[in-house]
C-alpha cells in the first residue's frame, strides 16, 4: 500500500527513485500544480466553491446552462475560468524538461487543468481530462477561438456574448462541462 508523503525532501527523494527504477513514467496532475502560479482552484477555501453566485459554479458550467444562460455564462467564464497572464511554475517546467532531456523517461502528462500552462512549460504530450480554455468552438461552423479571443470583446452581441465572426455562431469553451439540466 502506497502512503501520501507530507515532508518535500522524502517526496523529492521517492519521486527520483520512481524515475531511476522505472523505464516510462506518466505524470497524473490537477489543480495543486496550478494554484502554485496563482491560479485558484474550485475547493479550496478561497476556491470557486466558496465563493458567491447566483448559481452554484458547476451549474454555471454545465451545458444546458450554456445553452439557456449564456449572458450569465460568459461573464462567469471570463471573470473567473480563464486564466490569462498566469506563468507556468516550477512544476511544469521541470516535467518539460524531463519530457524532453530526461532519456525519455516521462511520456506524458495527464493533467485536469484546463489552463495550458504545461504547454506553455515546453510539455509535448499533455493529455488533458477537461479540455482547455484555449479552444473555444463555434458551436455552427467549428471555427476555433483563443482564451484572448474570448476576452477581446470584439465580436460580441450586446449582451457580451461572444459572435463567430465567420458564422454568427456561439463560440463554446472546449472544457469539460457538465451535461446536467
Amino acid at each position: 500500500m502506497t502512503q501520501a508523503i507530507s515532508d518535500p525532501r522524502q517526496a523529492s527523494a521517492a519521486l527520483a527513485d520512481l524515475f531511476d527504477t522505472h523505464k516510462r513514467v506518466v505524470f497524473f496532475g490537477g489543480a495543486g500544480v496550478s494554484t502554485a502560479s496563482g491560479i485558484p482552484d474550485f475547493r479550496s477555501v478561497d476556491g470557486l466553491y466558496h465563493q458567491k453566485f447566483d448559481y452554484p459554479p458547476e451549474t454555471i458550467i454545465s451545458h444546458s446552462f450554456f445553452l439557456k444562460n449564456p449572458e450569465y455564462f460568459y461573464r462567469f467564464y471570463r471573470e473567473k475560468m480563464l486564466p490569462l497572464g498566469f506563468e507556468p511554475n516550477v512544476t511544469h517546467r521541470v516535467l518539460a524538461r524531463l519530457e524532453q532531456e530526461g532519456a525519455g523517461k516521462l511520456d506524458a502528462v495527464v493533467t485536469q487543468n484546463i489552463d495550458g500552462l504545461h504547454q506553455m512549460a515546453g510539455s509535448q504530450r499533455v493529455f488533458e481530462l477537461h479540455g482547455s480554455v484555449h479552444r473555444n468552438i463555434c458551436q455552427s461552423c467549428g471555427a476555433v477561438y483563443s482564451a484572448e479571443w474570448i476576452c477581446s470583446r470584439e465580436h460580441e452581441d450586446a449582451a457580451g456574448v461572444p459572435a463567430c465572426p465567420a458564422c454568427g455562431g456561439r463560440p463554446k469553451p472546449h472544457v469539460g462541462l457538465y451535461t446536467q439540466s
